[in-house]
C-alpha cells in the first residue's frame, strides 16, 4: 500500500457496523503498518471504556498496534449520543483533519471510522463527507443488508459521487443473520446495478470477534487491491 494511504470508513446511518467493519480491516492488516482512528467520538463518558476505539481494543489481537490506547485514537469526544455539531463545545474541523493527516504520514495505512453517514454534521458548515474529503481518502461505505438499503445506499453513493470523492466499495452488513439469503441477493444486485459500484460482500454474524470467521475477513480481503 502506499504511503500516506487513508481509508474513511462511513455509513448509510449510524449503528450500521461501521466499527465491526473497522475492526474486520485492523484484523486483516495485523503485521502491517496500520493504525486506526476515530476522530470524532460522541456518546462516549470514557474512551477507554465505552468508546468504538476501546471496541476495537478488546477484540484485536495484542490490542491496538503502535502502543495506541483508545483516548489516543481520539480528537474529539464528546458524552451526548448527538451529531458532533450537537454534542459539545465547537468542533475544530482543521484540527481533527491534521490529527488524521498527521497519523497518515507516520504511518503507511490509517483507517479513519467516521460517525454516522457523509452528512452528519461537523460543525455549522462542514460534514463528514467534507472531512473526507479534505484528508484525500478513499471511502468505504457500510450499509444494512435489509430492508430499505436500496435507497439509503444508492443515496450515499450520489452524495459521495456528486463531490467527486473516491469510493472504493460498500460492504453490507447483516449482525444477526436475520435477512434472507435472496434479499441480501436482490439488494446488492440493484445496489450495483444503479450505482456502477462493485458490493463486497455481506458479513453475517461473527461468533468470536476476536476471530473472525474466515469467510468475514474474505470480504475484506476484497477492499485492499481496490486501494489506489
Amino acid at each position: 500500500m502506499n504511503r500516506d494511504k487513508i481509508l474513511f470508513i462511513t455509513g448509510t446511518d449510524t449503528d450500521v457496523g461501521k466499527t465491526v467493519v473497522s475492526l474486520l480491516v485492523m484484523h486483516a492488516l495485523a503485521g502491517r503498518d496500520a493504525v486506526y482512528l476515530k476522530p470524532v467520538q460522541t456518546g462516549c463518558t470514557d474512551p477507554e471504556r465505552d468508546s468504538d476505539p476501546a471496541f476495537v481494543h478488546r477484540h484485536l489481537t495484542g490490542g491496538l498496534p503502535h502502543g495506541m490506547t483508545a483516548a489516543s485514537c481520539i480528537h474529539s469526544c464528546r458524552p451526548l449520543p448527538k451529531a458532533p455539531l450537537f454534542a459539545g463545545d465547537p468542533v475544530d474541523f482543521e484540527a481533527v483533519l491534521h490529527f488524521i493527516t498527521d497519523q497518515a504520514s507516520r504511518h503507511d495505512i490509517t483507517i479513519v471510522e467516521g460517525a454516522g453517514g457523509v452528512f452528519v454534521p461537523v460543525t455549522q458548515n462542514r460534514t463528514m463527507l467534507d472531512l473526507a474529503v479534505a484528508a484525500k481518502a478513499s471511502i468505504l461505505v457500510v450499509g444494512r443488508a435489509g430492508l430499505g438499503t436500496i435507497n439509503h445506499t444508492l443515496l450515499t453513493l450520489e452524495a459521495i459521487k456528486a463531490r467527486g470523492a473516491d469510493c472504493t466499495g460498500l460492504i453490507l452488513v447483516d449482525p444477526t443473520n436475520s435477512v434472507p439469503e435472496r434479499d441480501r441477493m436482490e439488494n446488492s444486485a440493484a445496489i450495483e446495478n444503479f450505482s456502477g459500484r462493485a458490493v463486497l460482500g455481506v458479513i453475517g454474524h461473527i461468533a468470536d470477534l476476536r476471530h473472525p470467521e474466515p469467510n468475514s475477513l474474505t470480504v475484506i480481503d476484497k477492499l485492499f487491491p481496490l486501494l489506489p
